[in-house]
């Protein structure tokens, strides 16, 4: 099945405790990684966000899928199992001190899941990973 890879990473003056808070706010998945709307999120005793079902629109067309947590290193690491209809991957979001500042690397592995979407696969890899830069450098500057 085809698979594609894409990163960007951004720095923001903020420190990483709280960038990482963010990550714990549904809305903030919207926009990352294909996401454009977060439905049903899951949110532990603790605030920590824990899982969430989306909306990914493609050429005009809706798709719902699900995240699952992948990986959780406290302030430093969040990565999400997620899959639809036609792929599935894992969006990774890694923060590093960089100067008085944080570093945000988002990382998204993606594949396709069929046959029919490994005919598609371009097109739906390049709806999933052209807005990723501009999504990124969105959610650093929110802390600026």
């Amino acid at each position: 099945m085809p698979k594609e890879t894409f990163s960007h990473s951004s720095t923001t003056r903020a420190d990483r405790s709280q960038v990482w808070s963010a990550l714990d706010s549904p809305s903030t998945w919207e926009g990352i990684g294909g996401v454009d709307r977060v439905i049903d999120p899951v949110i532990d005793d603790f605030g920590r966000l824990q899982g969430f079902n989306f909306e990914t629109s493609v050429a005009g067309r809706i798709y719902l899928g699900k995240a699952t947590p992948k990986a959780r290193e406290e302030s430093r690491l969040m990565a999400w199992d997620i899959q639809n209809s036609e792929v599935r991957g894992v969006t990774t979001v890694r923060l590093t001190d960089e100067g008085p500042g944080t570093r945000v690397q988002v990382t998204l592995e993606v594949e396709s899941v069929g046959m029919f979407s490994s005919m598609f696969f371009p097109v739906i890899a390049k709806a999933i990973g052209s807005g990723l830069p501009q999504t990124v450098d969105a959610f650093a500057a929110r802390f600026d």
